[in-house]
Order: C-alpha cells, then sequence, then structure tokens
C-alpha cells in the first residue's frame, strides 16, 4: 500500500502545493446470534486511501478503496478538481508537519494494542470455529446464573467480533507513518421473565479489548443475566431530586452526546459549545479531571498518531473542575494559534476532525472511594445502569432528558428495582454537581470511567 501511496503523492505534487495521503485497511470476522443459534458469520477485508490536497489554500478530497494504480490517478485528479472549485479557506495554515507541536517528541508505541492471537484467529480457516467457542462461553456463563424459582431468563441476540487494522499516513510535509491494532469485541442481550407476573424485562452487557487474553466471556453472560433478573418487580418512585449514581455504561451514554462534542475545538470555534471561552475557568466540581490519553495502555482507541500522523498524547481537558484545554486537530489548533493535541479522528473516506480517543474520568482526593462505600453513603437516592435515549440531548446546551435503564432505588445503601423513571437536567450542572468517582473503572468506546455520584438529578417517575 505504501508505495502506491508515494506514487499518488508524487503524481498530486506536480499541480498542488499540499498533499496528504491516508491508506487504510482491515480485517474484520464477526459472528451474530440470534438466541442460543448462530444467525450470521461474516468475514470481511477492507481497504481505502484517502487524498486531501491543498492549492492556495483551498482543500480538496477524494477517497478510492481500490489499490490500483490507474485508480489512485482518478483519485489525485478528483481532489484536484475539488481544489480548484473550492473557496479559499483564511484558517488553513498548512499540513502538520514533523516538527509541528508534539511531533518534536516523537511517536511513543502504545502498549498492548496489538496481539498476534487475534491476527491467527483471523487467518485460519478455524477462525470461526474458535469465535463460536467464545460465543457459547457467553451462553454458558448466562446459564450459570442461579434463578430463583419461577424466573425465566433467555437469550434474544448476541455477537463477537474480531479484527485487525492498519493505518498509513504520508504527506509532502515529511510526514511519514504507521500504526496496526488489534481488537476482540463481544456482548449478549437477554430478556428475563417470571412465572407469576407477564413483566419481561431486558439486560445486556458487553466488552471490548485489544486483546485476546483479557476478555472473560463467562462474565459476560453472567453479567447480562444478573442486570436483567436483578431488575424484575420494579417499585414506582415519586418525582423529586435525588442523588444519582451512574455506572459507566450509563456516564459513556451521557457524555459521548454531550460533554465530549462540548470539548471539541470545532465545536467551540463555532460557538456551539457552552464551553466557548470559559478555558482557565472552573467548570466542574473540584473532585473532577479529565484527560483524554492516545497513548493509554489497552485504550480501545489508542494509537501513537492520530489521523494526521501527529503523535497521540496524554492531554488534561479538566483539572480538579478547571478547564484547562479543548480537543484539537491541526486545522482547528492553527485556528486559535495553539499546538495540536493529537484528536484528528478520521476514516480514509472522510476529512480530519477533532474527537476524544480515551476520555478519561477520575476523581480527585475525597472524592474517590469505592463503589460500595458510594452506594453505602446514600440515604434515598439512585443508582443506573444505563440510560436510552441520550441521542436527543443537546449538544449546543447539554439539556437532556432520558429513560433509566435497569434502575435501582437506593435506601440507606440497599438497592432494590424500579421502573419507569426517567432522568431530567444539563450536563453542565451534573458536572457541577459531581461528588464521587468509584473504584470500578472500565471503558466503554471512547469513555474510561468509574461509576459517578452525583449530588442532585431531577427524576421524573
Amino acid at each position: 500500500m505504501l508505495d502506491l501511496m508515494h506514487k499518488g503523492l508524487k503524481l498530486a505534487l506536480e499541480s498542488c502545493d499540499q498533499v496528504e495521503i491516508y491508506g487504510e485497511l482491515s480485517d474484520v470476522f464477526s459472528i451474530d446470534l440470534e438466541r442460543e443459534e448462530v444467525k450470521k458469520v461474516k468475514h470481511i477485508k477492507s481497504t481505502g486511501i484517502g487524498v486531501r490536497v491543498v492549492i492556495a489554500n483551498k482543500i480538496g478530497f477524494s477517497h478510492t478503496t481500490a489499490l490500483e494504480k490507474g485508480k489512485i490517478e482518478e483519485c489525485v485528479a478528483h481532489a484536484l478538481k475539488q481544489a480548484r472549485v473550492s473557496e479559499q479557506d483564511t484558517y488553513f495554515a498548512g499540513l502538520p508537519t514533523p516538527a509541528t507541536g508534539t511531533s518534536k517528541q516523537g511517536y511513543k508505541e502504545p502498549e498492548k494494542t496489538f496481539d498476534q492471537r487475534i491476527v491467527d484467529l483471523l487467518g485460519v480457516e478455524g477462525g470461526s470455529e474458535d469465535a463460536i467457542e467464545y460465543c457459547k462461553e457467553m451462553l454458558t456463563g448466562m446459564k450459570e446464573h442461579k434463578l430463583k424459582k419461577g424466573v425465566r431468563c433467555t437469550p434474544t441476540e448476541g455477537s463477537f467480533a474480531a479484527a485487525f487494522d492498519g493505518i498509513f499516513i504520508l504527506n509532502s510535509e515529511g510526514i511519514e507513518t504507521h500504526d496496526k491494532g488489534t481488537y476482540v469485541s463481544a456482548g449478549i442481550a437477554v430478556v428475563a421473565s417470571e412465572d407469576r407476573s407477564s413483566e419481561e424485562i431486558s439486560g445486556y452487557e458487553s466488552k471490548v479489548s485489544r486483546m485476546l487474553g483479557d476478555m472473560d466471556f463467562g462474565w459476560i453472560g453472567h453479567e447480562a443475566v444478573k442486570i436483567a433478573v436483578d431488575s424484575l418487580r420494579g417499585k414506582q418512585l415519586k418525582t423529586k431530586e435525588l442523588p444519582v449514581v451512574f455506572s459507566p455504561k450509563a456516564v459513556q451514554s451521557l457524555f459521548a452526546y454531550t460533554v465530549i462534542p462540548q470539548l471539541s475545538a470545532e465545536n467551540v470555534q463555532r460557538k456551539q459549545s457552552p464551553y466557548h471561552g470559559k478555558k482557565g475557568t472552573a467548570i466542574a466540581s473540584e473532585m473532577l479531571t479529565i484527560v483524554d490519553d492516545g497513548t493509554m495502555p489497552l485504550g480501545v482507541n489508542s494509537r501513537k498518531m492520530d489521523g494526521e500522523g501527529v503523535p497521540s498524547q496524554p492531554t488534561t481537558i479538566v483539572e480538579k473542575g478547571v478547564l484547562k484545554n479543548y480537543l484539537y486537530d491541526s486545522y482547528t489548533a492553527n485556528k486559535d494559534r495553539v499546538e495540536s493535541t493529537g484528536n484528528a479522528l478520521r476514516s480514509f473516506d472522510s476529512l480530519p476532525s477533532p474527537g476524544a480517543t480515551n476520555f478519561m474520568i477520575k476523581g480527585e482526593g475525597k472524592g474517590r472511594a469505592s463503589k460500595e462505600e458510594i452506594l453505602g453513603d446514600i440515604l434515598e437516592g439512585l443508582f443506573i445502569s444505563d440510560v436510552i435515549g441520550a441521542h436527543t440531548a443537546s449538544r449546543a446546551s447539554g439539556d437532556f432528558s432520558v429513560v433509566a435503564q435497569n434502575a435501582f432505588g437506593l435506601k440507606k445503601g440497599d438497592l432494590f428495582p424500579v421502573k419507569h423513571v426517567m432522568i431530567a437536567g444539563n450536563m453542565q450542572e451534573v458536572l457541577q454537581h459531581i461528588e464521587m468517582a468509584g473504584d470500578d473503572t472500565r471503558q466503554i468506546y471512547n469513555v474510561v470511567s468509574p461509576s459517578i455520584k452525583v449530588s442532585r438529578v431531577q427524576v421524573i417517575a
């Protein structure tokens, strides 16, 4: 692939000022389950190249999935044509160079992001048999959960996936780098019911890792059943403000659609974020620190460089409640006359934009405690396993109204299932009212978080 990319670079430079070639290859094997049976098996290998060219501060972009000389030439021609008819962007200060910002420090190879076992599973005919065995482990874990008399729990759907990807980036300014990584994920959904009621409650659990040995497929099945069964016989709550503890899954659901987009420099510069002009001011409880770290060991989104070839790095976004930085790619960094934080995200078929890699939420000082201590300290409150409808939250204002899924009331530290519960509020206020963070940190997609306690949230019956 690199040889073809170099040819594309050389060809494009004959007709433009700067050029960037981004290459991507992936190998994904997946299994879909329906109840306890294999519904679909897929093995997809794909490649793609994206070409970005610059002519007098005018940007052109094109992409192709065909790794052929003729197709790359067509892709370059389309990018050049687009650049010529585009408007000049006065804020564009050029593609990154090896001396741009953190590039001076060189690349740091993240630990535990490549597993040869996953590559072997993808490369042999027997890989599907191994993958099916992992699915069976989830189902076994589900059945090992001891159910009370009259209670039933059945799987509805599940999935397993293993993947390898390789990223290649080179540009006319001297950047040439590549990285590779592996992934494995699994999840299962179940429905619990009991003889004396028509009520059915769903439960879901999943896990993703860069290393096959880090997966416990039996735990996934066991936890899905536990969540569903424990949620049976839910009681009705009264509408009132209560302390709420959000699980890592619930934190990810809310933060992914509110806080993370609000901290993107792109949205801040467009004044589509409440944090415009707030750098250096307190925006959250002093108990809260947020670090985005693209080099985190085992991080699902860890890579030695971002989508423009700028080295990944840990970036403190919020420190003890004070907003310290935004998430920058090179374009937004140039616009603010700061250094890129190495947060350019992209695929071969899209231009880069700033986003989170491994968005780590941490408690500070007295705000750190075990999950059990946090729950035991609440006289009356609510614990939420996950939420439904977070995508409807307003990125600009931070307002949200979501359904609490698998929620549990709290009375003097004791948990009991509740039903038909919604929560509503504003994420800026939620950040300010965070009191404690637990010790049950886990990564869900791009968020790395423990359970967090918020002193007051509007709970709606």
